[in-house]
């Protein structure tokens, strides 16, 4: 299976809070204007996604103080563990720019 095809496996695998999710962060990131900055630094970690997601864990209850939806940060965490979940996120800011 190819790198292309198991992502778009993994974007039919996803349920519509999760796309939902991913739009919303793309959508505040292009609001911003840090689509190049934001893909630029997705480009690079893309092979530590996981680490990131573990990462997220490891932070979470101080994340929790200033996080306004635990939920949201939990599925987020839940997303970055697949592999290729990066490359999700950023062809929707692709589809941004």
């Amino acid at each position: 299976m190819s790198d292309a095809e198991r992502i778009d496996a993994l974007e039919a695998a996803l349920d519509d809070e999760d796309r939902a999710l991913l739009d919303k962060l793309a959508d505040g990131i292009a609001r911003r204007r840090l689509t190049t900055a934001a893909l630029f630094f997705l480009e690079s970690v893309k092979p530590l996604g996981f680490l990131g997601s573990q990462a997220m864990r490891f932070f979470q209850p101080i994340v929790q103080i200033v996080w306004t939806s635990p939920e949201s940060y939990e599925r987020l965490a839940r997303i970055l563990e697949r592999r290729g979940s990066v490359e999700l996120l950023c062809r929707r800011l692709e589809a941004r720019s």
